[in-house]
């Protein structure tokens, strides 16, 4: 059971680690494209899919920011 719960953090860790790494940064709309929009989009995306211990949350903000036209 111990070994179980070992590799499940694990691969969530992982799992975290590769979503972290390909999450969306540049809009192709120049004037979207700034610190302040990607800061209202991250925090509409952050309230519409809280936070989950399996992690799944964070795949799910990676595609409403892509949906907003972050890539």
């Amino acid at each position: 059971m111990r070994k179980k719960v070992g590799n499940c953090l694990a691969m969530t860790f992982a799992l975290g680690l590769v979503a972290c790494g390909s999450f969306p940064t540049t809009h192709p709309n120049p004037a979207k494209n700034n610190p302040a929009t990607y800061k209202i989009d991250l925090k509409d995306c952050a309230q519409s899919y809280p936070e989950t211990p399996d992690g799944v949350y964070l795949k799910r903000r990676i595609s409403c920011m892509e949906l907003k036209g972050w890539k």
